[in-house]
Parts: C-alpha cells; structure tokens; sequence
C-alpha cells in the first residue's frame, strides 16, 4: 500500500465556557509522512504545519470577544508574522457574511493561508456547538427563528422537505427524517 505524501487534519472544539459564552478550539496539523527533502539543506520534518486558533463567542449574537492564534510547527520562520492578524476577528459576526469579513483581513498577503482555511473551518462548529450547549435557554433562539443553517448543504436547501418541515413546525416529521435511531 502507498503511503500518503501530504496529510491535513483539522479538529474543532466547542466547550461551553461560562454563561452565554463558547469557548472554540481548531487545530491544523499538516504532515509529510514521507519526510521528503525539499530543497538542500531542509531537515524532512514530518510536521509541517501545527497551528491553533482559539475563539471565545458570545452567546446569542455570536460576537467573537476574543481571538488568538499559535503556531507550533511552521515551515518559514518568517511565518508567525501572520499571528497578530488573527486579533482583527474580535467584533465580528459568525454570521452570514463571515467569510468575506474573515478573507478581508486574513486573506492572501494579509495573512496565513492556513490559519484562514483553519478559521473558516471553525465557524460552521460555533453555531452547532452553540445549539448544543445553550439549547432550552430563554434567549436561545429557536431553529424555525433563525434558520442559519438553511442552503448550508443539500440536506438543508430552501426548496428541501427538511426546510418545509421546519417551516411547518412539524417536529415529528423532521424526526422521522432523522438518520439516527429514534429514542426508546
């Protein structure tokens, strides 16, 4: 069996961090398996890239209170420059319109191309992690009030039954649609 070249793996972790308050935590490690050379003189590490941002969310208008990223493995040393920028998402929104703001300030020359790949890849795990720790909360908003998720996947696409479900408030129909064994 061939051994990869190149493996990504990215981790999110949502932790309810205090009242109205989510901690998030994304990992990026990307490793040669092989531990090629790529030029004269380069070691063949086999971690090239293990970096993490953590986010603290304010809870319900998913506000980013505070921002910071680490790198424990990067190929340049000129690369922890793209570190700082990472504070610039405090302010903002995990909300439609994310990634634009997100690639305004991290994106290209502005940034580190995998922090912004690993940071986009967190913001889908705010919300869920959100649903799942404040759920029942008097100002928890209701699925049917703020359909977030709507055209985030083929599941959920406007024109979809689960949208028509959800729209009708049909729990029992959105339940007979679910994947998982029902509770006994």
């Amino acid at each position: 069996m061939k051994q990869p070249v190149h493996v990504r793996t990215i981790r999110v972790e949502a932790i309810e961090s205090g009242p109205g308050e989510l901690g998030v935590t994304g990992t990026l490690l990307d490793e040669r398996p092989r531990g090629q050379v790529r030029w004269e003189g380069d070691d063949g590490a086999r971690v090239i890239h293990d970096m993490t941002v953590t986010l603290r969310v304010r809870y319900p208008d998913f506000v980013i209170t505070a921002a910071r990223a680490t790198m424990a493995a990067h190929p340049y040393t000129i690369c922890p420059e793209a570190l700082p920028p990472v504070e610039q998402l405090v302010g903002l929104s995990v909300a439609r319109g994310f990634v634009r703001a997100v690639q305004e300030r991290l994106g290209r020359e502005r940034g580190c191309a995998h922090l912004t790949a690993l940071i986009l890849a967190m913001a889908p795990v705010v919300k869920q992690g959100a649903g799942a720790a404040f759920r029942g909360e008097r100002d928890a908003p209701r699925a049917a009030d703020d359909p977030w998720f709507i055209n985030t996947c083929h599941a959920w696409r406007e024109d979809g039954p689960l949208h028509s479900l959800l729209k009708r408030g049909d729990a029992e129909g959105l339940q007979a649609m679910s994947a998982r064994p029902k509770a006994r």
